[in-house]
């Protein structure tokens, strides 16, 4: 009977560990329930990004230990106070559900580390650092000094001297327009091909290097072979004089197809308000760029210097800007003594074709 019991009692035991596991599985704590989750980063890194493009700034991600939050260090321009950095951060991070938890100081270094995430959970974090060596780049600013061609020379070569990047436009068929292009070209200077047409209120002698509204498609592509010819080297071209041509849609039209199937860029020089060269040029998908301030429309020395201080006010609304001057010795002084102002300020004068759309 002993036997029996033994061997019924181990049945039962083998029937219990069938039913129930011999480890019973573990539950979470009510605090690890409760724990959010860490969400995807990539949305708030790229609002970051975002935000510091868009502000001209320059940021690195801090080599940290792994145990540590993932830190960001930004560096705040002289000319950028901390506190117009701190609101557009929040802004732009609050289209998430993101908050900046905490921004704390430290009163001698002046840098300010800023906590963010959502609810109590910090995500990442930012530490603002003030650069007072640092300016942000303003704008792009690009000038052409038009109407060369007549003398080569040093006032001519003093151009170059202005300590930022210009372009000039040559006017075909003048005494010195194949030299002044070709020895420009040679010492670094972009050139492009400064083409007479047609205006709506002056005379127009037509010398065989322009474009009048009554040509044809063969003859104006006939006139543009010699105007480039005469002006070896160019990039682009824009207009001299041409209010009649640049406002007649057909006319234009046919010029804009033909320096388009040469690889040129085109720059409306705003001759007229009724143009439409530059949507014309637009509409053909081809590279071009408009005037955006005459620089010398009056020789006098304060109105010069007040054009291309306004020339700089709009390259910092628009990015860049396009100034058009002239080869007078007014404007080249002007320009001598304020470019290095302009530069100092953050502005950046870049070559013709970098600004051409």
């Amino acid at each position: 009977m002993l036997g029996v019991a033994v061997i019924v009692t181990m049945l039962g035991v083998w029937y219990l560990l069938q039913k129930r596991p011999l480890v019973q599985p573990s539950h979470k704590s009510s605090v690890e329930k409760t724990r959010p989750e860490l969400p995807d980063l990539e949305p708030l890194k790229g609002a970051l990004r975002k935000t510091f493009h868009t502000q001209n700034v320059s940021w690195e991600k801090l080599r940290l230990p792994k145990t540590q939050k993932e830190t960001w260090r930004v560096r705040v321009p002289a000319d950028l106070p901390i506190p117009s950095l701190h609101l557009a951060v929040k802004e732009n991070i609050a289209e998430l559900g993101m908050r900046i938890l905490s921004a704390d100081s430290e009163p001698i270094s002046g840098r300010v580390f800023l906590r963010i995430g959502r609810q109590d959970s910090c995500f990442l974090q930012l530490q603002l650092v003030h650069d007072a060596d640092e300016i942000r780049e303003q704008g792009r600013i690009a000038i052409l000094i038009d109407d060369f061609g007549d003398e080569w020379n040093d006032f001519v070569k003093s151009f170059l001297n202005l300590g930022a990047e210009i372009a000039i436009s040559v006017i075909p068929g003048r005494r010195m327009s194949a030299q002044v292009a070709r020895e420009m070209r040679r010492m670094g200077c972009e050139v492009i091909l400064h083409l007479p047409m047609e205006p709506l209120n002056a005379p127009f002698k037509y010398d065989g290097y322009g474009i009048t509204t009554d040509m044809s498609r063969t003859d104006i592509q006939k006139v543009i072979q010699r105007c480039l010819d005469d002006i070896p080297g160019a990039t682009g071209v824009n207009n001299h004089m041409g209010s009649k041509v640049t406002s007649h849609r057909p006319t234009i039209t046919n010029v804009r197809v033909d320096i388009n199937t040469r690889g040129l860029y085109f720059v409306d020089s705003r001759t007229t308000d009724k143009t439409v060269a530059y949507d014309v040029a637009q509409r053909l998908g081809m590279r071009c760029g408009k005037r955006d301030v005459f620089l010398d429309v009056d020789k006098d020395r304060d109105a010069i210097r007040q054009s291309i201080w306004e020339l700089a006010d709009k390259a910092r609304t628009k990015g860049f800007a396009i100034g058009i001057g002239h080869c007078h010795r007014r404007t080249l002084e002007v320009l001598r003594d304020e470019i290095p102002k302009i530069q100092a300020r953050g502005f950046r004068f870049v070559s013709l074709s970098e600004v051409m759309q």
